[in-house]
């Protein structure tokens, strides 16, 4: 931990922020569950043919974050001056049986902590676990028109892939 006061965020003197990543606990999990709702609501209205979900639909949704993705579960976070989050980053690292692969699955920063590193503090820590582990292929999932997200990652070594994604959705 560290910052001012304990907390993840802090300023030095220079007004430029101070950004330290910790890694969430098993039992601290659920802590980033308004925040991942938040990215959630945030994100469908880029999917006009996806099911539009209420903020209670999502967080009915959301009761048992963990299970929501298989592999090993690494939750990274930095938190605010007063002890809550300001953003969460979940890797997920599985081996398909070709060798260790990794993938953000899920970064958030929320609105108020914006554009102070805490993105890039957050994803720069998930490479290092890439490399601490050995991934052979990582990887990360944005929209095209997500500049902001796009310059991130491209930032700490993520390039376009010259792959075609496909994705299927069930038959209305």
């Amino acid at each position: 931990m560290g910052g001012v006061g304990g907390s993840g965020l802090g300023y030095d003197r220079a007004g430029v922020d101070r950004v330290v990543v910790e890694r969430l606990p098993d039992d601290q999990l659920a802590s980033i569950r308004p925040l991942l709702v938040d990215l959630h609501l945030a994100e469908q209205e880029h999917y006009a043919d996806h099911p539009q979900l209420s903020r209670a639909q999502l967080e009915a949704a959301l009761d048992e974050v963990p299970a929501r993705f298989s592999g090993e579960n690494v939750v990274f976070a930095v938190r605010d001056p007063a002890g809550g989050l300001a953003g969460f980053c979940w890797v997920v690292l599985f081996d398909p049986g070709t060798g260790l692969e990794g993938e953000v699955a899920e970064v958030y920063v929320a609105p108020q902590h914006r554009e102070r590193g805490v993105g890039e503090a957050l994803v720069r820590r998930a490479v290092e676990l890439f490399r601490e582990r050995g991934v052979t292929l990582g990887y990360v999932w944005t929209r095209p028109d997500n500049r902001a997200a796009t310059r991130l990652y491209r930032s700490v070594g993520f390039e376009p892939t010259r792959q075609l994604i496909l994705t299927w959705y069930p038959p209305d």
